[in-house]
Protein backbone atom coordinates (compact mmCIF):
# COMPACT_ATOMS: atom_id res chain seq x y z
CA UNK A 1 0.00 0.00 0.00
CA UNK A 2 2.87 2.33 0.69
CA UNK A 3 4.93 1.69 -2.02
CA UNK A 4 1.57 2.18 -4.51
CA UNK A 5 1.02 5.75 -2.41
CA UNK A 6 4.16 6.87 -3.18
CA UNK A 7 4.09 5.83 -6.72
CA UNK A 8 0.72 7.86 -6.85
CA UNK A 9 2.03 10.77 -5.24
CA UNK A 10 4.97 10.85 -7.88
CA UNK A 11 2.52 10.45 -10.68
CA UNK A 12 0.56 13.51 -9.16
CA UNK A 13 3.50 16.17 -8.20
CA UNK A 14 4.61 15.28 -12.31
CA UNK A 15 0.98 16.13 -13.19
CA UNK A 16 1.57 19.49 -11.46
CA UNK A 17 5.40 20.42 -12.21
CA UNK A 18 4.12 19.83 -15.91
CA UNK A 19 1.71 23.29 -15.70
CA UNK A 20 3.50 25.93 -17.31
CA UNK A 21 3.42 29.32 -14.97
CA UNK A 22 0.97 32.39 -16.12
CA UNK A 23 4.30 34.35 -16.32
CA UNK A 24 5.98 32.29 -18.47
CA UNK A 25 2.96 31.78 -20.88
CA UNK A 26 2.51 35.78 -21.00
CA UNK A 27 6.08 36.38 -21.94
CA UNK A 28 6.09 33.38 -24.78
CA UNK A 29 2.84 35.29 -26.20
CA UNK A 30 5.03 39.08 -26.17
CA UNK A 31 7.90 36.67 -28.04
CA UNK A 32 5.43 35.95 -30.81
CA UNK A 33 5.78 37.42 -33.90
CA UNK A 34 1.99 37.57 -34.65
CA UNK A 35 1.80 38.81 -31.74
CA UNK A 36 3.82 41.71 -32.08
CA UNK A 37 2.82 42.88 -35.45
CA UNK A 38 -0.96 42.76 -33.74
CA UNK A 39 0.26 45.56 -31.03
CA UNK A 40 2.31 47.61 -34.15
CA UNK A 41 -1.16 47.73 -36.12
CA UNK A 42 -3.32 48.41 -32.94
CA UNK A 43 -1.01 51.24 -32.52
CA UNK A 44 -0.93 52.76 -35.59
CA UNK A 45 -4.87 52.18 -36.05
CA UNK A 46 -5.44 53.79 -32.60
CA UNK A 47 -2.78 57.17 -33.58
CA UNK A 48 -4.62 57.27 -37.21
CA UNK A 49 -8.06 58.13 -35.07
CA UNK A 50 -6.53 60.05 -32.84
CA UNK A 51 -5.18 62.55 -34.99
CA UNK A 52 -8.18 62.62 -37.46
CA UNK A 53 -9.90 63.71 -34.40
CA UNK A 54 -7.48 66.57 -32.90
CA UNK A 55 -6.47 67.61 -36.75
CA UNK A 56 -9.39 67.10 -39.20
CA UNK A 57 -7.53 69.37 -42.15
CA UNK A 58 -4.92 66.81 -42.58
CA UNK A 59 -6.33 64.68 -45.62
CA UNK A 60 -3.91 65.13 -48.52
CA UNK A 61 -4.46 68.68 -50.93
CA UNK A 62 -3.33 69.57 -53.99
CA UNK A 63 -2.90 73.11 -54.28
CA UNK A 64 -3.16 74.10 -58.39
CA UNK A 65 -0.21 74.68 -60.00
CA UNK A 66 -1.01 78.01 -61.09
CA UNK A 67 -3.56 81.10 -61.06
CA UNK A 68 -5.09 83.43 -62.99
CA UNK A 69 -5.62 86.99 -62.05
CA UNK A 70 -9.46 88.35 -60.68
CA UNK A 71 -9.98 84.68 -59.42
CA UNK A 72 -9.88 83.15 -55.86
CA UNK A 73 -7.81 79.79 -55.22
CA UNK A 74 -8.04 77.84 -52.16
CA UNK A 75 -4.30 76.65 -52.12
CA UNK A 76 -3.79 74.95 -48.70
CA UNK A 77 -6.70 73.65 -46.22
CA UNK A 78 -5.42 74.92 -43.52
CA UNK A 79 -3.53 78.12 -42.52
CA UNK A 80 0.18 78.94 -43.63
CA UNK A 81 0.89 79.94 -40.62
CA UNK A 82 1.03 76.59 -38.96
CA UNK A 83 -0.50 78.15 -35.64
CA UNK A 84 -4.41 78.22 -36.44
CA UNK A 85 -4.64 81.53 -36.24
CA UNK A 86 -6.17 83.55 -38.65
CA UNK A 87 -5.75 86.73 -40.81
CA UNK A 88 -5.20 88.40 -44.27
CA UNK A 89 -2.29 89.24 -46.14
CA UNK A 90 -2.52 92.72 -48.42
CA UNK A 91 0.46 92.89 -50.68
CA UNK A 92 0.03 96.05 -53.33
CA UNK A 93 2.47 99.05 -54.31
CA UNK A 94 1.50 102.89 -53.46
CA UNK A 95 0.72 103.77 -57.23
CA UNK A 96 -1.43 100.79 -57.69
CA UNK A 97 -4.70 101.36 -59.23
CA UNK A 98 -5.75 97.82 -58.69
CA UNK A 99 -4.78 98.35 -54.86
CA UNK A 100 -6.41 101.58 -54.62
CA UNK A 101 -9.58 99.56 -56.11
CA UNK A 102 -9.33 96.85 -53.91
CA UNK A 103 -8.87 98.75 -50.50
CA UNK A 104 -12.48 100.08 -50.58
CA UNK A 105 -13.97 96.51 -50.41
CA UNK A 106 -11.13 95.40 -47.81
CA UNK A 107 -12.12 98.25 -45.42
CA UNK A 108 -16.05 98.14 -46.31
CA UNK A 109 -15.28 94.06 -45.00
CA UNK A 110 -13.60 95.19 -42.05
CA UNK A 111 -15.06 98.37 -41.08
CA UNK A 112 -18.14 96.56 -40.86
CA UNK A 113 -17.39 95.40 -37.37
CA UNK A 114 -14.11 97.37 -36.07
CA UNK A 115 -13.75 101.30 -36.48
CA UNK A 116 -10.71 101.76 -38.68
CA UNK A 117 -10.81 104.99 -40.09
CA UNK A 118 -7.89 106.60 -38.66
CA UNK A 119 -5.62 103.16 -39.75
CA UNK A 120 -6.37 104.62 -43.31
CA UNK A 121 -5.09 107.44 -45.07
CA UNK A 122 -7.36 108.70 -48.46
CA UNK A 123 -5.13 108.25 -51.56
CA UNK A 124 -5.18 108.46 -55.50
CA UNK A 125 -2.97 105.71 -57.70
CA UNK A 126 -0.15 106.72 -59.84
CA UNK A 127 -1.50 109.29 -62.26
CA UNK A 128 0.61 107.30 -65.29
CA UNK A 129 -0.59 104.06 -64.68
CA UNK A 130 -4.04 102.48 -65.80
CA UNK A 131 -7.31 103.61 -64.04
CA UNK A 132 -4.96 107.11 -63.42
CA UNK A 133 -5.49 108.16 -60.30
CA UNK A 134 -8.33 105.48 -59.33
CA UNK A 135 -9.19 106.89 -55.89
CA UNK A 136 -8.45 104.10 -52.83
CA UNK A 137 -6.66 103.91 -49.35
CA UNK A 138 -3.09 103.09 -48.03
CA UNK A 139 -3.42 100.97 -44.56
CA UNK A 140 -1.36 102.39 -42.43
CA UNK A 141 -0.76 99.87 -40.23
CA UNK A 142 -1.68 96.55 -39.16
CA UNK A 143 -5.56 95.69 -38.18
CA UNK A 144 -7.15 93.53 -35.85
CA UNK A 145 -10.52 92.72 -36.76
CA UNK A 146 -13.63 90.36 -36.38
CA UNK A 147 -15.84 88.57 -39.23
CA UNK A 148 -18.45 86.43 -37.57
CA UNK A 149 -16.83 86.24 -34.39
CA UNK A 150 -14.04 84.99 -35.62
CA UNK A 151 -10.34 86.82 -35.28
CA UNK A 152 -8.47 87.91 -37.96
CA UNK A 153 -4.98 90.30 -38.12
CA UNK A 154 -4.72 92.49 -41.74
CA UNK A 155 -0.93 93.05 -42.46
CA UNK A 156 -0.80 95.17 -45.45
CA UNK A 157 2.74 95.41 -47.38
CA UNK A 158 3.77 98.09 -49.97
CA UNK A 159 6.63 97.12 -51.93
CA UNK A 160 7.21 99.88 -54.27
CA UNK A 161 6.50 103.93 -54.19
CA UNK A 162 3.97 105.83 -56.22
CA UNK A 163 6.21 105.91 -59.92
CA UNK A 164 7.59 102.69 -59.34
CA UNK A 165 10.78 103.65 -59.08
CA UNK A 166 11.73 102.93 -55.78
CA UNK A 167 10.80 101.27 -51.86
CA UNK A 168 7.86 103.46 -50.27
CA UNK A 169 11.54 105.14 -48.90
CA UNK A 170 12.46 106.23 -52.03
CA UNK A 171 15.30 103.83 -51.94
CA UNK A 172 16.21 103.57 -55.91
CA UNK A 173 15.14 100.35 -57.48
CA UNK A 174 15.91 99.55 -61.40
CA UNK A 175 13.14 98.29 -64.02
CA UNK A 176 15.31 95.35 -64.20
CA UNK A 177 14.95 94.35 -60.26
CA UNK A 178 11.78 95.22 -59.56
CA UNK A 179 10.49 91.86 -59.26
CA UNK A 180 13.63 90.42 -57.15
CA UNK A 181 13.57 93.63 -54.87
CA UNK A 182 9.88 93.14 -53.70
CA UNK A 183 10.51 89.52 -53.24
CA UNK A 184 13.00 90.32 -50.81
CA UNK A 185 10.92 92.79 -48.73
CA UNK A 186 8.47 90.12 -48.77
CA UNK A 187 10.72 87.71 -47.52
CA UNK A 188 12.04 90.01 -44.81
CA UNK A 189 8.52 91.30 -43.70
CA UNK A 190 6.29 88.65 -44.07
CA UNK A 191 5.91 84.77 -43.16
CA UNK A 192 7.82 82.28 -45.21
CA UNK A 193 4.75 80.71 -45.98
CA UNK A 194 3.51 84.16 -47.74
CA UNK A 195 7.04 84.78 -48.94
CA UNK A 196 6.62 81.22 -50.66
CA UNK A 197 3.65 81.50 -52.46
CA UNK A 198 4.90 84.36 -54.12
CA UNK A 199 7.45 82.68 -55.38
CA UNK A 200 5.46 79.58 -56.73
CA UNK A 201 2.71 81.47 -58.25
CA UNK A 202 5.29 84.31 -59.62
CA UNK A 203 4.64 83.82 -63.36
CA UNK A 204 1.18 85.61 -62.81
CA UNK A 205 1.89 87.67 -59.64
CA UNK A 206 4.51 89.17 -61.72
CA UNK A 207 3.14 90.77 -64.60
CA UNK A 208 3.06 94.54 -66.44
CA UNK A 209 5.45 96.60 -68.15
CA UNK A 210 8.39 96.38 -66.24
CA UNK A 211 7.30 93.78 -64.73
CA UNK A 212 6.58 94.18 -61.37
CA UNK A 213 4.90 92.10 -58.39
CA UNK A 214 1.36 93.26 -58.77
CA UNK A 215 -1.08 93.58 -55.84
CA UNK A 216 -2.43 90.20 -54.18
CA UNK A 217 -4.56 89.03 -51.10
CA UNK A 218 -3.59 86.23 -49.35
CA UNK A 219 -6.34 84.67 -46.31
CA UNK A 220 -5.56 82.54 -44.21
CA UNK A 221 -7.00 80.24 -40.85
CA UNK A 222 -7.96 77.06 -39.18
CA UNK A 223 -9.80 75.52 -42.29
CA UNK A 224 -7.82 76.76 -45.50
CA UNK A 225 -6.06 79.65 -47.35
CA UNK A 226 -6.89 81.81 -50.27
CA UNK A 227 -4.82 83.81 -52.93
CA UNK A 228 -6.34 86.31 -54.73
CA UNK A 229 -3.91 88.26 -57.46
CA UNK A 230 -5.66 91.60 -58.88
CA UNK A 231 -8.92 92.81 -59.07
CA UNK A 232 -11.38 91.73 -56.49
CA UNK A 233 -14.00 92.85 -58.88
CA UNK A 234 -14.75 94.67 -62.43
CA UNK A 235 -14.65 98.04 -62.22
CA UNK A 236 -17.90 99.85 -64.06
CA UNK A 237 -17.31 102.09 -66.74
CA UNK A 238 -19.35 104.16 -64.61
CA UNK A 239 -20.12 104.28 -61.01
CA UNK A 240 -18.71 105.43 -58.05
CA UNK A 241 -15.23 105.56 -58.88
CA UNK A 242 -15.28 107.00 -61.83
CA UNK A 243 -16.59 106.59 -65.50
CA UNK A 244 -14.72 106.06 -68.84
CA UNK A 245 -12.41 103.79 -70.19
CA UNK A 246 -8.98 102.16 -68.90
CA UNK A 247 -5.43 103.51 -69.70
CA UNK A 248 -7.21 106.29 -72.25
CA UNK A 249 -10.26 108.33 -70.88
CA UNK A 250 -10.50 107.33 -67.54
CA UNK A 251 -12.14 110.06 -65.00
CA UNK A 252 -11.51 108.79 -61.65
CA UNK A 253 -13.67 110.18 -58.47
CA UNK A 254 -12.21 111.66 -55.55
CA UNK A 255 -11.17 109.27 -52.37
CA UNK A 256 -13.67 111.64 -50.50
CA UNK A 257 -16.68 110.91 -52.42
CA UNK A 258 -16.00 107.21 -52.51
CA UNK A 259 -15.63 107.29 -48.71
CA UNK A 260 -18.63 109.13 -48.32
CA UNK A 261 -21.10 106.67 -50.64
CA UNK A 262 -19.74 103.54 -50.53
CA UNK A 263 -22.38 102.12 -47.86
CA UNK A 264 -24.83 102.61 -50.61
CA UNK A 265 -22.82 101.45 -53.50
CA UNK A 266 -22.94 97.57 -55.00
CA UNK A 267 -19.80 98.01 -56.92
CA UNK A 268 -18.17 98.28 -53.40
CA UNK A 269 -20.36 96.31 -51.17
CA UNK A 270 -20.73 93.41 -52.84
CA UNK A 271 -17.51 92.12 -53.16
CA UNK A 272 -16.91 92.79 -49.42
CA UNK A 273 -19.25 90.75 -48.82
CA UNK A 274 -17.81 87.71 -51.18
CA UNK A 275 -14.23 88.47 -49.04
CA UNK A 276 -16.48 88.14 -45.95
CA UNK A 277 -17.44 84.85 -47.50
CA UNK A 278 -14.11 83.84 -47.74
CA UNK A 279 -13.01 84.94 -44.20
CA UNK A 280 -15.69 82.38 -43.27
CA UNK A 281 -14.33 80.26 -44.95
CA UNK A 282 -11.59 79.56 -43.14
CA UNK A 283 -12.00 81.09 -39.83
Amino acid sequence: MSSKSNKNRKTNNNKGNNKVPVGTKLKEIIRDKNFKWAVIFAVIIVAIVLTAEIYPYIAPFNAPSSIKPNTYYQISNKDILSNGSSAVFFISWYGCPIGATDSWPLYYAMNSTENIRSDVSLHTSSPTDVYANQPGLLFDKNITFKESGNKFTFYPLYVYNESMTGTIHNKSISNKNLVSAALSEIKASMPSGVYNLFVKYKSTIASGSPSHISTTTIITGPKGTYILNAFMYAVPSSGILGSGLPTSSWNANPPQHVMAGMSGSATITNPASTFSGYLNKVG
